[in-house]
């Protein structure tokens, strides 16, 4: 007898699939052995009794041979445009453990300063001082001008943080950025100064725009080449959907020629989904979006399947690890972090935040906005539930990273979508917090370094949420935010941080797959292997459902799947 998953036996598929442990994501969590694909959606889903007469003379089988297979992972919040850019030959790759100090670092500096033309810029992206010997070694001893001036006094250079809310810049891009010591703060960012007044050489927030602004653009063929590089790397973790949140003007146009170009080939091989940033980035200001609106007629899912404009990216505030995400609750230096947003006021700069929400919804657009602090968080899910209140339809707004949203607020997001039927969701970074937990202890405090990112809070109130990666913030790759979320544990240390927010591996699961699809309003067609979605597969060597979660970060990537069609394959099945 034929399952309820399966398709009719007259139905030939493509491709079948049998010999699996294959975990579906549907409702039931089912597992069955064997799917059936055709024309690039699933057709049935059972035993291999079952599935096998689906099979015909054209047919391509693939043996799992008890390998896992789950649906594609979707990585709802990332930059890929710009990590395609981050890494050699682009950029320095400054990330640990490519680096491990700040001498290191300097290293990479000469050796760049020697091949490049007098006065090229020198740009590298990825350092993080809570893994710089150096910074280890001393708190007080930060990354300096003086560091780069030594080396490379002639060359402008920029090295983006990890987070990209700090970078660190030399003298002579200062220089070109027309910064110095009587500059004062640009709102919403802070130029860094030592003791004396003296620049120190890291400028956070939108600080960084004035040398940004200095940096020649990457080429068109440049960024379309790192583009289909971007997806096949993907491709080899098992990713087949992503959110490119932020894609300015020149992105959108690259997004949009490269599938023009290289779908036919084979080439594209994600289902990609825009966050647009109308105005440009660091300028998404109320009357850049105002302006926008006059002429940007695109509502949410305007596209197909394959690329997409979801909705728009706003930034409220910073990242907690610089302290500049606004909160209630103070951090351990006395400071309450800063809104990035248009205003002489933090009153002023929060009515502009609410503005911009209001004309985004009104343009039938999906927000997702950078909310880091409890306070902004506070502020942008309240202004939501207004406008739905009184402009209802189907946005699925969220809130971006999330990191520190209150018990009291992730109630009532979740009462108010139980209440209307218009859900928000929380986007959260569980491969962050398996990188930082033990740092944050040293910004917050170590009791509220554990409630940071309170999954089970947000999922035992019934709140929807989607997990990411962040991208380059942190390589895009999910198994250590499926384990860092169902542990909670260091990565440096293994020491825990808030075990009471585990949850478990199927809801961790879900947060990368079902609840992304939801996200992306596709949930109807992607997110979990049923018959009528998206043929999008993951394989990996081992059952995420019964191995020690210690070892999810190992899993092996065997083969992934898109539309029906094998675009990595490692060669083992």
């Amino acid at each position: 007898m034929i399952s309820k998953r399966a398709a009719p036996v007259s139905l030939k598929a493509d491709t079948v699939l049998i010999n699996g442990n294959i975990i579906t994501v549907d409702d039931d969590f089912s597992i069955p052995q064997a799917v059936a694909v055709r024309d690039g959606k699933i057709v049935g889903a059972g035993k291999n009794a079952e599935i096998k007469p689906l099979a015909g003379k054209g047919t391509r089988t693939i043996d799992l041979k008890g390998a896992t297979m789950l649906p594609g992972m979707n990585d709802t919040h990332c930059h890929i445009s710009d990590w395609a850019l981050t890494r050699p030959p682009f950029m320095l790759e400054t990330r640990f453990p490519t680096v491990k100090s700040i001498a290191d670092i300097i290293k990479m500096v000469v050796d760049k300063a020697s091949k490049v033309k007098p006065g090229e810029w020198i740009i590298g992206e990825g350092w993080d001082e809570g893994y710089l010997k150096e910074c280890l070694a001393d708190p007080s001893r930060k990354p300096s001008r003086e560091d780069l001036d030594k080396v490379a006094p002639d060359h402008p250079v920029i090295l983006t943080e990890y987070s990209g809310h700090r970078s660190w810049v030399n003298s002579r891009a200062l220089e070109l950025a027309g910064i110095t010591r009587d500059t004062p703060d640009p709102v919403g960012g802070r130029i860094g100064r030592t003791g004396t007044g003296e620049l120190s050489g890291l400028l956070y927030e939108r600080a960084s725009m004035a040398v940004r602004e200095k940096i020649p653009p990457w080429s068109y063929e440049q960024r379309k080449t790192a583009l289909l590089n971007a997806m096949a790397e993907l491709n080899t973790l098992g990713i087949t959907s992503f959110t490119d949140a932020g894609t300015d003007r020149e992105k959108w146009a690259c997004y949009n020629d490269v599938y023009n170009e290289s779908f036919r080939e084979g080439r594209w091989t994600c289902r990609v989904n825009m966050l647009l940033m109308l105005g440009g980035f660091g300028k998404t200001n109320l009357e850049a979006i105002s302006e926008a609106y006059k002429y940007v007629g695109a509502r949410y899912n305007f596209g197909d399947d394959w690329l997409k404009v979801g909705g728009a990216k706003l930034v409220a505030d910073g990242i907690p690890p610089l302290k500049t995400a606004l909160m209630w609750k103070s951090y351990l230096d006395g400071t309450s972090g800063l809104l990035v947003t248009e205003g002489n006021t933090l009153e002023e700069q929060e009515q502009s935040l609410r503005e911009m929400i209001k004309i985004v919804h009104a343009n039938r657009m999906q927000i997702g906005i950078h909310s880091c602090g409890e306070r902004t968080i506070d502020i942008i899910t309240d202004q939501y539930m207004k406008c739905l209140e009184a402009d209802p339809w189907d946005a699925r707004h969220y809130v971006i990273h999330s990191d520190f949203a209150t018990p009291q607020t992730i109630r009532k997001v979740a009462e108010f979508g139980r209440r209307t039927g218009r859900s928000l969701a929380f986007n959260v970074q569980s491969p962050i917090k398996w990188t930082i937990s033990d740092f944050m202890a040293t910004v917050v405090g170590p009791e509220r370094a554990a409630y940071h990112w309170p999954l089970r809070t947000m999922l035992d109130a019934g709140a929807k949420v989607a997990n990411s990666s962040d991208a380059p913030v942190i390589y895009p790759d999910w198994r250590p935010g499926i384990q860092g979320a169902v542990l909670r544990e260091s990565k440096a240390t293994g020491k825990p941080s808030g075990p009471e927010q585990c949850i478990t591996v199927q809801e961790a699961i879900r947060t990368y797959t079902i609840n992304g699809a939801w996200l992306d309003h596709k949930e109807n067609t992607k997110g979990s292997i049923e018959p009528g979605k998206q043929a999008d597969f993951c394989v990996v060597d081992n059952d995420l459902l019964a191995i020690d979660p210690h070892k999810i970060v190992d899993l092996k990537i065997l083969m992934t799947i898109s539309g029906g069609r094998v675009v990595y394959d490692a060669g083992v099945l």
